[in-house]
């Protein structure tokens, strides 16, 4: 059985950790390939190098992974974030711009009070919002909706660099399709 502990941080509030870590996984796969003379570090930057050169073949070259003896997906997909009226009152879910949204806070209370936020227009990629995708459909075990992935930083900011190089090949992935109505058809 896995052991958890909460963390409790400013980033990470709430948050579950998971006692297993790279260690870990180096003592076992020393434990069953005995026939292997290998470092701790040397380990260490053999694993480094092949997350690496996934990332960066996810980010260019489009590839989905599947992770093996689990079966789920990782993808680059996009969604188009446009702002629209439900239930009477407008919703946004274009993405925040805290930088922005901080600096209209401190230069105005009233805004800070009323919570005004200021967002992302992402006119550059068509309103089109990337981000990786976790595809847990073909999960091999029960519970499936417990379990999430979050990409790390240097992932989410190597795939931000790529879509505004305006040296490379505009960045393109494939749409994920929400179900909208149009006259009381569904699509």
């Amino acid at each position: 059985m896995i052991q958890t502990a909460i963390v409790k941080n400013k980033r990470t509030e709430g948050k579950i950790k998971t006692d297993y870590g790279i260690n870990n996984y180096y003592k076992y796969f020393i434990k069953n390939n005995q026939d292997i003379n290998i470092s701790s570090n040397e380990y260490k930057d053999i694993i480094t190098e092949f997350n690496n050169g996934i990332i960066n073949l996810i980010i260019e070259d489009g590839l989905e992974y599947t992770i093996p003896y689990i079966g789920s997906t990782l993808c680059i997909r996009k969604d188009k974030r446009v702002p629209r009226i439900v239930n009477g009152k407008l919703y946004n879910p274009s993405p925040v711009d805290w930088v922005a949204t901080n600096k209209l806070w401190s230069e105005d209370e009233e805004s800070k009070s009323k919570k005004l936020l200021v967002r992302y227009l992402n006119n550059h990629t068509s309103k089109y919002v990337f981000r990786v995708y976790f595809k847990k459909y073909n999960l091999y075990f029960e519970n499936k909706k417990l379990y999430s992935f979050k990409v790390n930083r240097i992932f989410s900011r190597l795939l931000g660099k790529r879509i505004k190089d305006e040296d490379k090949e505009k960045f393109d992935s494939y749409l994920l399709y929400n179900k909208t109505t149009i006259n009381n058809e569904s699509y």
